[in-house]
């Protein structure tokens, strides 16, 4: 499998205020999370494991999607209902795409859930996939595991998929600390932009190019709170 670690892109002004302006209200892990899902080549038939007609990502994925939700919780109005550990009814190579947000760390058994997706996505067709990492449990209902870099990679490798980028989901380990006790505490907004602010300013200082690259950047994305992976088929 050619795999492919992508270093993240250096923390900016601009960035903070879109971040800021689009998800007001969410932790630093969404807004990174968001701000790629923006990015995302997404076309043709979709499957949306773990969402739903409900999910809040939805208005950032291009119009004119043709989307397949499953999910075990109804209250996401997903296409589908499904029991944990139940097959994905689908044939195999049904879908040109398929996305799986903030899902797999709610799933006992996750290499068989990637499995299933390698199995309904078209050959050629990538699965896209975010999952936290340096994040607080958070149960719905239940909340399994965190798993590093070298894990996911050999779990996409064992399951059969040609190529893997990684991309950690990382602004600094200042607001990574914001993110893992949640927000408690005194004036926790404030709190949070200080550190995304220190972050971003110690980044200009010790990055030269557009990308928290080298030893250092290597250390950075340790303290990631999640990740994002595009697994191609």
């Amino acid at each position: 499998m050619d795999y492919s670690f992508i270093a993240p892109p250096v923390p900016s002004f601009s960035r903070w205020i879109a971040m800021r302006r689009r998800d007001p209200k969410q932790s630093v892990l969404r807004m990174l999370q968001n701000e790629f899902i923006l990015t995302l080549p997404i076309t043709g038939k979709v499957l949306d494991m773990g969402g739903g007609r409900k999910a809040k990502y939805l208005p950032l994925l291009p119009l004119g999607l043709d989307i397949t939700s499953v999910n075990i919780d109804a209250e996401f109005a997903p296409t589908h209902l499904v029991k944990p550990g139940q097959p994905l009814p689908f044939e195999d190579n049904s879908f040109d795409t398929v996305i799986c947000f903030n899902t797999l760390e709610h799933i006992y058994d996750a290499t068989a859930v990637l499995a299933e997706l390698h199995r309904v996505v078209k050959p050629g067709g990538l699965v896209h996939v975010t999952v936290p990492f340096m994040f607080r449990i958070h149960g719905h209902p239940d909340d399994y595991f965190r798993a590093t870099p070298s894990w996911w990679r050999e779990t996409f490798s064992r399951i059969g998929f040609a190529a893997l980028e990684f991309h950690p989901l990382v602004w600094g380990r200042a607001s990574t600390a914001s993110v893992v006790p949640g927000f408690r505490g005194i004036a926790p907004r404030y709190r949070l932009n200080l550190a995304m602010l220190t972050d971003m300013f110690s980044a200009q200082l010790i990055f030269k190019r557009n990308r928290m690259d080298g030893t250092r950047g290597e250390r950075i994305c340790t303290t990631s709170p999640g990740w994002f992976m595009a697994g191609q088929k």
